[in-house]
């Protein structure tokens, strides 16, 4: 009986196996799936936009800071005490031209134009006393040459008496000295004459030097009041009242506020675009008074200043950024527009608008500048990572890889004449997977 189990145990799946296999044989294996005929790649869809032909010139935005225009220090021109400093010089405190900052005493400087006042009187009187003795003498030398005519005729009619022994030697010695005695008169008063027209010339330049000092003492006297010459505000307070002062003393440093520069950089590209291939020569580093446009971000609105790019700052680049930095000159910073997130202008101002372009401020600087290539432009996103452009041309895929002219505004511009880019071009700005030339395209639909 064991021997039984044993061989049933064994041959009994065998039989199994062998039954299953011919199952199989018999039945057939799986049939295989029916072939289908492969398809032509269909037209891959995308989306596109026109190139644009750009004939209004470009925009070249750099950044900038705004700086003063300049920076005016007032000193002490005469030494004293400070006897009053207003309010107006405090630091941040705006003044207009002409505001009264500091007043020095001024009595010293009033007692000295006193005294040359009373200087330049006395002198006007001695010239006046010496005039009237030159009109005196002018009537006494009349009187002596009159006198010595007479004395003369004298003694030449007594001469001619003598000959005739009608009168003695003696009266006519006597008319002759008559004579010399009239010609000394006439002499000394002619000298006389001439000692006071000198002595008048004496007093007028007595009189001259009096009045130039009584000027400089009435200039020192205008110079105890320090007014401010610019319109502008008070950066730096530097004496307290009651402080005595020598000349050249610093007082106060005013920031000119009537107008404004924004210092910027631009590349040695974008400074041959602004200049136009205008030849400049040595010596020369102004800009031909490109206009520009000064922008101020504040939140989602934007605000808006005239410039005008009005020259290079220095000599020479930048030693680390290798750029030109230039100048942008605001001629009036309290002018401003507002502009909305979208560029429209607002009619008003917004309460939180900045009341002028202040000192610090972080600006954009947008330059419009003329070229005259003709050009074309893409959106941004059109340019792959690589810098190829996939260009739709009659249904096909066309790969241009050209060298970018400008970029600015979400926009990137070419050369047209180099790029390969033609006017009914439209270019792909969806992606494509394995993108090759030729490959067949069609537009998405709207």
């Amino acid at each position: 009986m064991k021997i039984l189990k044993t061989l049933m145990s064994w041959v009994l799946p065998l039989v199994i196996l062998g039954a299953a296999i011919s199952g199989f044989v018999v039945l057939g294996g799986p049939k295989p799936p029916p072939r289908k005929d492969k398809e032509p790649p269909k037209a891959v869809v995308v989306k596109t936009r026109p190139i644009e032909p750009q004939s209004a010139g470009i925009d070249l935005e750099v950044d900038g800071v705004v700086v003063p225009l300049r920076e005016v220090t007032l000193a002490a021109e005469v030494p004293g005490r400070v006897l009053q400093k207003t309010a107006a010089c405090n630091e941040g405190q705006f003044v207009t031209r002409g505001t009264v900052l500091f007043e020095i005493d001024p009595r010293d400087y009033e007692l000295d134009v006193a005294r040359l006042e009373k200087e330049f009187t006395q002198a006007g009187l001695a010239i006046e006393e010496v005039d009237e003795e030159l009109i005196q003498n002018a009537t006494s030398t009349d009187l002596a040459k009159r006198q010595v005519e007479l004395a003369r005729r004298e003694a030449a009619r007594l001469e001619g008496l003598k000959a005739s022994k009608i009168v003695t030697e003696s009266e006519h010695d006597r008319a002759l000295r008559d004579e010399l005695t009239a010609a000394n008169s006439l002499t000394m008063l002619e000298g006389q004459k001439r000692v006071l027209a000198k002595r008048r010339n004496r007093l007028l330049e007595a009189q001259s030097l009096a009045g130039t000092m009584l000027e400089k003492s009435k200039l020192d006297l205008s110079r105890t009041r320090i007014t401010s010459p610019v319109d502008g505000i008070v950066v730096e307070d530097k004496v307290e009242q009651d402080s005595f002062v020598a000349k050249g003393a610093a007082l106060v440093t005013i920031e000119d506020t009537s107008a404004t520069e924004v210092r910027t950089s631009l590349r040695m590209d974008e400074v041959g675009r602004v200049l136009g291939g205008r030849n400049v020569g040595d010596g020369e580093h102004g800009f031909p008074g490109l206009p520009a446009k000064v922008l101020f971000t504040l939140g989602d609105r934007r605000y808006e200043w005239d410039g005008v790019l009005s020259r290079q700052e220095g000599r020479g680049l930048d030693e680390k950024t290798r750029t030109l930095p230039c100048l942008v000159h605001v001629p009036e910073p309290t002018k401003l527009r507002a502009l909305d997130r979208y560029g429209a202008a607002l009619s008003a101002l917004p309460a939180e608008a900045p009341s002028s372009l202040l000192r610090g401020m972080f600006v954009h600087v947008l330059l419009h500048v003329d070229v005259e290539q003709p050009l074309v432009s893409v959106p941004q996103e059109a340019v792959r990572p690589t810098g190829d452009l996939f260009v739709m041309r009659e249904g096909k895929l066309t790969i241009l890889r050209p060298r970018p002219f400008h970029a600015a505004a979400g926009r990137i511009t070419y050369d047209e004449r180099e790029s390969g880019l033609l006017p009914g071009d439209r270019v792909v700005v969806s992606q494509i997977s394995s993108p090759r030339d030729g490959m067949e395209l069609t537009e998405a639909a709207k």
